[in-house]
């Protein structure tokens, strides 16, 4: 008994054979689009990162000029103030000179000096917002400072040095060490005249708002600081020990944490570097190449399952196709051994299952009835045969070993292909040319003559006796189409001599003759019924016109079948046409050679060549001869399709005519390449 499948274990067994590829395929495309867009998003975060570093770099700029500018023009205001207070202690100093300093008194007492100060200082106050305080420190004098100080706040002003500062007197110092207060920076210029030390202008700069105002330029973003020229901190205490030993004067460098850079710019004004730690801007090319890989992940996934179902799809449908044969073909068993067979329309396991229950019993009993002796019957075979089992050759017939010199079980084991593979002489037709005991060697063809189980039967048919045949029989066609065409021509001979001859008694007179005149009428009516008899055996009535001449036209028929040829010769030599005759290309090929012909009939199924490639040869034939006219070749065939007819005419072909053709259909193909010729000769 035979166990019902579930309906969908077929499909379930196909989709198991096609999960594992499908999952391979979707991993592999999966890991492909990810290294891709691994690939592509380094690039892009590359380029973003540079692209980002550079406008971070160019605005670091951008605040590093804008800071000295603030700081220069800080620095002319204390040397305007400088100026102002020199020509006031200028006067002082001299004691005498009414036109050194225009507007001021010629003499200045201590209590104008300082009113004069206070009055510059204050004109000057609040001229920058960085700007808490203006002092100046003259010689001999108290110290003045606006705003004043506070005995709350401030008990003096910082131990400023009274003494010059060595160097250019123009230039402004600036003290950024332990000299300078808290949370200040101090710059100072010296007054001098006639190389005397007068005072020292100064200023202060608080730091909070100078940190406040870069952060302020800066967007509040990163951390900044200031480091002078010596690589002091001036804003921060460890900035000394993050910028890189050798940072020149301008310049950049990653750092480890993240996505952060350290950039710096020198003021030209100080020489003092502004420092900004600043960190760059999120993952965007990531963020931009998300949402096109997912696309790209997407729709290659859906595609290769599409792919997937639809070869799926393929093969089922094919083996559904098979099956739907297979189990016709049951069904046509069934149908001659009894009369109700299952409807097969629908292929399902029941009906599967109704036709194996129906087959089953006379399944065993053939088994049982079937018992073929393969061996027995392979040595009654008077052919050289040979007995395998799958592949392997089990014995020999007695007609082989014989022919070979051979015991009958001396090949046993051997695979039949290695066997052959020495002996073959065309793997395609199966020759074989093998040497008998003799040393001689012939050809023959391979031919399974039965299959029963792994067991089968090959015979050795000697190609030479079956082409010695071959030749025979032609030979004998040949004889007898000769010996048609002979007693023909003998027969249309005599009606022509009889014709004659009946002509001429007619066109005798009775009164040279006039007592034979009965029995001349009677010999002219028995020579009239010889022809007719010759007319039907002949089954043709020549006309004097329809004799053929050098102008007729040449006509070859190529055609290995008898009938239709002598049709065709007696229909064209009819209308007076020159034919000739050929059973095959090579003979058509070789009249050729000789001759021209006009019109040529070509049949399309002959053995060697056929008519297709003797028409291509033809065709490179007139070319080699350089003829003057080329013949118009048409095919004979039975199949006349469009696309046959674009094939002969691709082989060189100008016409094609349907087989079975009457005799009216040659005239006219006649009269329709060669004109009214075969007629008017």
């Amino acid at each position: 008994m035979h166990k019902a499948a579930t309906p969908s274990s077929p499909q379930r067994s196909r989709w198991k054979a096609l999960l594992w590829p499908l999952l391979l395929a979707e991993i592999g495309f999966t890991l492909v689009c990810l290294g891709a867009g691994a690939l592509i998003w380094q690039a892009s975060d590359r380029r973003e990162s540079e692209n980002a570093l550079a406008r971070l770099q160019a605005s670091h700029s951008v605040y590093a000029r804008q800071l000295d500018a603030r700081l220069t023009a800080q620095q002319q205001h204390l040397v305007m103030l400088a100026r102002g207070s020199r020509r006031i202690l200028q006067s002082m100093a001299e004691n005498t000179s009414p036109g050194v300093s225009p507007g001021l008194p010629a003499v200045l007492s201590h209590d104008d000096t300082e009113r004069l100060l206070t009055r510059l200082l204050d004109d000057y106050d609040g001229m920058d917002a960085l700007v808490t305080r203006l002092f100046v420190l003259p010689v001999d004098m108290r110290e003045f400072s606006v705003p004043e100080l506070q005995d709350d706040i401030d008990s003096s002003l910082p131990p400023y040095q009274r003494e010059p500062v060595p160097g250019d007197v123009e230039d402004v110092t600036w003290w950024t060490e332990a000299q300078a207060p808290s949370g200040r920076l101090v710059a100072t210029h010296d007054v001098m005249w006639n190389e005397r030390y007068l005072a020292r202008v100064g200023m202060e700069i608080s730091l909070p708002r100078l940190k406040r105002l870069i952060r302020d330029e800066t967007g509040n973003i990163g951390e900044h600081w200031l480091i002078d020229s010596a690589g002091n901190a001036l804003m921060r205490d460890d900035a000394s020990r993050v910028l890189p030993d050798a940072a020149g004067r301008y310049g950049m460098q990653w750092l480890e944490e993240g996505r952060q850079a350290l950039i710096w710019d020198t003021l030209p004004s100080t020489g003092w570097r502004l420092v900004s730690r600043l960190s760059l801007p999120d993952d965007s090319a990531w963020q931009k190449a998300l949402p096109w890989l997912s696309i790209g992940l997407i729709l290659g996934n859906v595609l290769i399952f599409a792919g997937f179902v639809t070869v799926l799809y393929w093969r089922l449908q094919r083996e559904e196709d098979a099956w739907q044969a297979a189990l016709g073909r049951l069904q046509g068993w069934l149908l001659r051994s009894q009369d109700d067979t299952p409807d097969i329309t629908t292929v399902s396991p029941a009906t599967l299952n109704a036709l194996l229950t129906r087959l089953e019993p006379q399944l065993g009993t053939r088994a049982l009835n079937d018992a073929w002796d393969m061996p027995a019957w392979l040595n009654t075979l008077q052919l050289p045969a040979l007995l395998t089992d799958g592949d392997a050759i089990v014995t020999l017939n007695p007609t082989l070993a014989r022919l070979l010199g051979e015991r009958p079980e001396a090949l046993r084991d051997i695979l039949l292909a290695e066997w052959l593979k020495p002996r073959l002489v065309d793997e395609q037709r199966r020759r074989v040319r093998v040497t008998d005991a003799g040393g001689g060697a012939r050809e023959y063809r391979l031919e399974c003559l039965a299959v029963h189980g792994d067991h089968s039967v090959w015979a050795l048919i000697d190609q030479t006796e079956a082409g010695e045949t071959l030749h025979r029989l032609r030979l004998a066609r040949d004889q007898a189409r000769e010996d048609a065409r002979l007693k023909t021509g003998y027969l249309s001979h005599l009606r022509q001599e009889l014709e004659a001859s009946v002509k001429t008694l007619t066109t005798l007179p009775e009164v040279d003759a006039p007592h034979h005149s009965p029995q001349w009428e009677t010999l002219r009516r028995r020579l009239e019924d010889a022809m007719l008899l010759l007319d039907t055996l002949t089954e043709e009535k020549p006309a004097a016109d329809t004799y053929p001449s050098d102008a007729s036209p040449r006509v070859l028929i190529v055609d290995d079948g008898p009938v239709n040829t002598l049709l065709a010769c007696s229909v064209l030599e009819r209308q007076g046409c020159h034919v000739e005759t050929a059973t095959n290309g090579e003979e058509a090929l070789a009249l050729a050679e000789r001759q021209s012909f006009d019109l040529v009939f070509m049949d399309i199924y002959m053995p060697t060549l056929d008519g297709m490639e003797t028409s291509r040869r033809w065709r490179r034939l007139e070319r080699r001869l350089a003829r003057r006219h080329a013949s118009v070749l048409v095919a004979l065939t039975a199949n006349v399709t469009q696309s046959s007819r674009e094939a002969f005419l691709q082989a060189g072909m100008d016409d094609c005519l349907a087989k079975p053709y009457r005799p009216g259909d040659l005239v006219a193909m006649v009269r329709r390449w060669v004109g009214n010729e075969a007629s008017d000769t």
